[in-house]
């Protein structure tokens, strides 16, 4: 059950740390390289993985995107993570079953002899671990990220060292690891990284970035929307409206925090003469501008995970279930009123 299992870790992983790129760089790039010497094809397992990841950053109360929903919607983030439940765990349940049943069709092809040799070569390694408990460690005890990366970063540097030069560590923080093994999966697998093979991660940041930053200060998604705004009447036109505007959101601007600022400052007025409570729109804040992201080709989220597990996003982006069903649920949710928070009717 190796596609469950690439969807239920990194869930777990990233609801404990609260963060899907610090999931999908850890053991996300670990399950792809056990799927893919078992033979399962890579835009399965990184949807599976994107998928995990998605969810474990939406539903943790360390998650940056989740806090910053919470914070445009003006509650309590506790409050926040509870009402998310009602989209987030059919979305789960769907992927869950969606990706069990994948792995019944796909099945594994590596012979025992590759298996036998990819555990000959990945021995377990004390001082490796030692690093990812301190990270869990540090992420729960809220200490900021960027003391925490450092702090790995030099400790890292330090283990490096016991087996390697400063020239070889200097190397691989530019130009990053490469191993000496004869398995050419695990070639594949550790074969990566470095500051360099960011780059055309960093570059698509920056234009994101510069694009939000133009398209927020002359007020154009605000000007775009304008019209429709002022036709919504329903509680259920609300909500679609503001699903569909996190997702053009996405689209136009590439960068997920903004793809939740803009449309919040948007629809907050809205939800409240229609009367529906601000948890409403946190949750539909996180079920479009925050998990569709991952869909975007030239999107920050999209292109850090096509970049760090090595496949585009237009072949994963099927296979990311949970990221394009958050959405619909949300709509069923508003359409059906079912877990739709409202205001009573004597709040202005």
């Amino acid at each position: 059950m190796v596609l469950p299992a690439a969807f239920l870790i990194p869930a777990l992983i990233g609801t404990a740390i609260g963060s899907a790129f610090t999931t999908i760089a850890t053991v996300g790039v670990a399950l792809m390289g056990v799927g893919l010497t078992l033979g399962f094809p890579a835009p399965v397992l990184a949807g599976a993985i994107i998928s995990g990841a998605i969810f474990g950053d939406k539903s943790s109360p360390l998650s940056d995107s989740t806090n910053l929903a919470a914070s445009i919607a003006g509650t309590d983030l506790f409050d926040h993570i509870k009402n998310l439940m009602w989209t987030t765990i059919p979305a789960f349940v769907v992927s869950l079953v969606a990706f069990t049943v994948l792995g019944l069709q796909n099945h594994a092809t590596a012979s025992l002899a590759s298996i036998t040799s990819l555990q000959n070569q990945l021995q377990p390694n004390f001082w490796s671990l030692l690093l990812l408990v301190l990270l869990f460690v540090m992420a729960w005890a809220k200490i900021p990220a960027i003391p925490t990366l450092m702090i790995n970063v030099v400790l890292s540097s330090f283990i490096f060292l016991m087996n390697h030069s400063l020239t070889a560590l200097s190397d691989t923080i530019l130009n990053g690891f490469k191993t000496s093994a004869d398995n050419p999966t695990i070639q594949a697998l550790l074969n990566r990284g470095g500051m360099l093979s960011m780059m055309p991660t960093v570059i698509i940041i920056m234009l994101a970035l510069a694009l939000g930053g133009m398209l927020s200060q002359e007020n154009i998604l605000q000007d775009f929307m304008a019209p429709v705004i002022k036709r919504v009447k329903t509680q259920a036109s609300a909500v679609t409206g503001t699903i569909i505007t996190g997702i053009l959101a996405n689209f136009m601007i590439g960068e997920q925090y903004l793809a939740t600022i803009l449309p919040g400052q948007l629809w907050k007025p809205v939800f409240k003469r229609v009367k529906l409570s601000p948890l409403a729109l946190g949750r539909t804040l996180e079920d479009s501008g925050t998990v569709m992201n991952y869909l975007v080709p030239w999107g920050v989220a999209g292109s850090f995970a096509a970049q760090t597990l090595n496949v585009p996003v237009t072949s994963f982006a099927l296979f990311a279930i949970f990221a394009w069903v958050s959405p619909i649920f949300s709509l069923i949710s508003a359409w059906t009123g079912i877990g739709l928070k409202r205001l009573p009717e004597d709040v202005n």
